[in-house]
C-alpha cells in the first residue's frame, strides 16, 4: 500500500507563517520571507503526522506531493520529526502550474518512474491532502484522496 501525503495543513501545521492576499490567495512573497531555518524549524505537526509514522513502520510506501518548493530545512524538519519517505514530489522554483495540476503530473511521473499504470497506482494508492481542488481533480481521475482538514479535527475533537 502506498499513502500520498501533502504537508501544509495536512502533516505539519506551517501557518504561522503564512499570510493571504485580499483575495484569499496565499501571500507568496510574505511565505519565502518566512521562508528560514528558523521559522521552518518552528512548525507544528498535525495528527497525520503519526498516521503517517505508522503506515511507515507498517512497510508502506510513502511518498510526499507537496506544492512548496522543498528546501534544505524542510528536509532536515522532515528527518527531525522522523517523517522519512520513499517519494517527493514537488514544485521546482520555476513553475507557476496550479497545485491540481502541479501534483497530479508529478503523481503520474512517479508511477510512470516505478513502472506501474496509473490505474494500478491508484488502486494501490492513498493520498491525503487539504485543497479542494487537488481532492476533486485527482479523485476524478481515479485516486483515493481524503480531505486531511477533516481527519486532523476529527483526530484531534
Amino acid at each position: 500500500m502506498r499513502f500520498i501525503y501533502d504537508l501544509d495543513h495536512t502533516v505539519i501545521d506551517s501557518s504561522h507563517r503564512q499570510a493571504t492576499l485580499p483575495n484569499g490567495e496565499l501571500d507568496l512573497a510574505h511565505w519565502i520571507e518566512n521562508n528560514t531555518r528558523e521559522k521552518i524549524m518552528r512548525d507544528k505537526l498535525l495528527p497525520l503526522a503519526g498516521h503517517w509514522k505508522t503506515q511507515r513502520s507498517r512497510g508502506c510506501e510513502i511518498v510526499v506531493c507537496t506544492a512548496r518548493v522543498m528546501g534544505e530545512h524542510d528536509l532536515d524538519f522532515l528527518d527531525k520529526h522522523g517523517l522519512y519517505w520513499d517519494g517527493m514530489i514537488c514544485r521546482s522554483p520555476k513553475d507557476a502550474s496550479a497545485d491540481a495540476v502541479l501534483k497530479e503530473r508529478g503523481l503520474r511521473t512517479y508511477a510512470h518512474e516505478q513502472r506501474v499504470s496509473w490505474a494500478r497506482f491508484c488502486r494501490f494508492s492513498i493520498m491525503l491532502d487539504d485543497n479542494e481542488n487537488v481532492i476533486k481533480s485527482l479523485t476524478a481521475r481515479g485516486l483515493r484522496v481524503y480531505n486531511s482538514l477533516e481527519i486532523n479535527a476529527r483526530a484531534v475533537a
